[in-house]
């Protein structure tokens, strides 16, 4: 029975359709949806067109790093929505740092989830293309079930 789905969202498309998919498969088995943003660590980030508008509208200043923290609050509320809903009771969202692929997969493990949804294309930049992506690597170290959507 699958009572715990991980779904990791970075604020693509495919990130947030992977939300999508996550909620309809914890609707229908009544299971908790953790949602997770991983954030790099001592890198200052570079704040994406897309993410750095979206920051304007919302009239979030200041450093990348403190703006990428900032948004990544409202990305996990936007994906948290979206889980409501498709109607999802219980919600878990959080923001890690870290390597994003091993990070997803070791909170996978450590919250014990039975499955991992991920967008197979994210905000990745050509090195992430060249090496595989995260997708990729979250599905070659994880344990349990990986769901990547398109």
């Amino acid at each position: 029975m699958i009572e715990k789905i991980l779904v990791a969202v970075d604020g693509s498309g495919h990130s947030m359709k992977a939300v999508e998919y996550a909620a309809e498969i914890a609707a229908a088995c009544k299971a908790t949806i953790l949602i997770l943003t991983v954030l790099r660590p001592r890198e200052v980030p570079k704040v994406s067109a897309e993410l750095r508008k979206y920051a304007e509208m919302e009239s979030i200043e200041g450093p990348d790093y403190e703006a990428m923290r900032l948004l990544s609050a409202d990305l996990l509320s936007d994906a948290a929505e979206i889980a409501k809903k498709r109607g999802v009771e219980k919600i878990v969202k959080a923001v890690e740092t870290g390597p994003v692929a091993r990070t997803i997969v070791s909170f996978a493990k450590s919250k014990k989830a039975d499955m991992i949804v991920i967008g197979s294309r994210g905000l990745g930049n050509i090195e992430a293309t060249l090496r595989g992506g995260v997708s990729h690597r979250v599905e070659l170290l994880a344990k349990c079930p990986v769901l990547t959507v398109k």
